[in-house]
């Protein structure tokens, strides 16, 4: 199962959830789609139903934070599972992006 991908609005964040795997610039079709047309750059990155990545994947989130930071934002990483998450560790994601495991974090991470 490639990457399923929804997006709505929170409050003064944009909440991006993935669900199943990136494989391929494919499956980020339409996530691209919607980051192209934001006007808010606090996104929320939401990973609990995301199994897997590639670089694909990687190299998605990384364009997205440069660009949020660029326009005066920042993206959150929520909850990765443990796969993920020890992925994030080999290729030091973590060193870059704030990893949060709950929505309320993530919300206070923004007000900060």
């Amino acid at each position: 199962m490639s990457a399923v991908f929804t997006a709505k609005k929170s409050g003064v964040l944009i909440i991006f959830s993935f669900e199943g795997k990136i494989l391929s610039e494919a499956d980020l079709t339409i996530a691209k789609e919607v980051l192209s047309s934001t006007k808010n750059w606090n996104i929320v990155f939401d990973l609990s139903q995301l199994t897997h990545t590639n670089s694909s994947g990687i190299a998605f989130m990384v364009k997205t934070l440069t660009k949020a930071r660029i326009n005066q934002g920042d993206v959150v990483l929520l909850s990765p599972n443990n796969g993920l998450n020890r992925l994030f560790e080999i290729t030091k994601m973590q060193e870059v992006f704030s990893i949060v495991d709950s929505l309320a974090a993530a919300e206070n991470y923004f007000k900060n």
